[in-house]
């Protein structure tokens, strides 16, 4: 993969006109006007209903590969723009992506559910459950291969009671579930982003496998990613009484971007890493290398 120098997120919350102009996005709100690097800006959040976008950025989003989120009336992200063309032998990597065996899909289902359990068992360290953690551990040294005994869904079930409430379930209608799908959505976004520019097919995952969804790789890829978001809203849930986020919640859950990650012994921010591990899962998907590791870095 190139370098990327994207690292920017926009979200736009009240009225606005977006268009294009020498290569840079032009945000124009009452008297106040901005420009952006378009090779700067990683995604864009449209969370107003009242904002407007030209054509002509479109098709530059499109060649920058930004990605452009829309909301609901509720603020609630509801769709996704993404580029449609993402690498120069897109339908070589495709081929050679739909030809992958079952044995090495399975394989690297399961490197990434340990992976998944290891973080969410630092998680839990950190915030002074060892005891839990532990059990957490232990289970991630057994995953099996594809997880065919379902490690993930009991990790998961010790995990989310432990770090939030003995009560709590993924459906309860709240803030903490609020904030966890907004976060998701956050890096799920930088995936679909990495992935298209690696050239993979996003909705050929390698065990999400829904026909109504384009973008099983991108779910299959973000497990080992979703500890980091959970940690965010742990340090968030006392501050917070309502099922609705506010502006500064949201920004806060943007900037989880910059949450450094260690992968071989070095440390990149959430976004890089992103791109950096999207690359690495090619390789060993496609030519069969080994599958990195993906740790939260110690200095939290």
């Amino acid at each position: 993969m190139a370098y990327d120098e994207a690292f920017k997120s926009i979200l736009i919350t009240n009225q606005a006109k977006l268009s294009i102009e020498l290569n840079h996005i032009v945000v124009k709100q009452d008297n106040k006007e901005a420009k952006i690097f378009l090779k700067d800006i990683n995604f864009i959040i449209l969370e107003s209903l009242q904002a407007s976008i030209t054509s002509s950025l479109l098709s530059a989003l499109a060649k920058y590969k930004i990605i452009l989120l829309t909301c609901d009336e509720s603020h609630n992200i509801n769709g996704i723009f993404s580029p449609f063309l993402g690498h120069f032998i897109s339908a070589k990597i495709a081929k050679k992506q739909i030809a992958v065996s079952l044995q090495r899909k399975a394989i690297l289902w399961q490197k990434i559910i340990k992976n998944k359990i290891s973080n969410q068992a630092y998680i839990l360290k950190i915030t002074n459950h060892t005891k839990e953690s532990n059990k957490l551990l232990d289970l991630a040294k057994n995953v099996s291969l594809n997880d065919a005994k379902n490690s993930e869904a009991t990790a998961a079930a010790l995990y989310f009671k432990t770090l939030f409430d003995k009560n709590f379930t993924r459906n309860n209608i709240c803030f903490i579930n609020s904030a966890l799908n907004y976060g998701y959505a956050i890096v799920r976004t930088n995936i679909l982003r990495a992935v298209c520019i690696s050239g993979l097919l996003p909705w050929q995952g390698i065990k999400h496998d829904n026909i109504y969804n384009d973008f099983n790789l991108c779910d299959d890829l973000i497990e080992i990613f979703r500890p980091i978001v959970d940690f965010c809203v742990f340090k968030l849930k006392d501050k917070k009484d309502s099922e609705f986020l506010d502006k500064e919640t949201k920004q806060i859950l943007i900037q989880i971007l910059q949450e450094e990650i260690m992968i071989e012994n070095k440390t990149y921010p959430l976004n890089r890493a992103i791109n950096f591990y999207i690359q690495n899962f090619k390789n060993a998907l496609l030519e069969g290398s080994e599958l990195t590791m993906v740790k939260l870095d110690d200095r939290r």
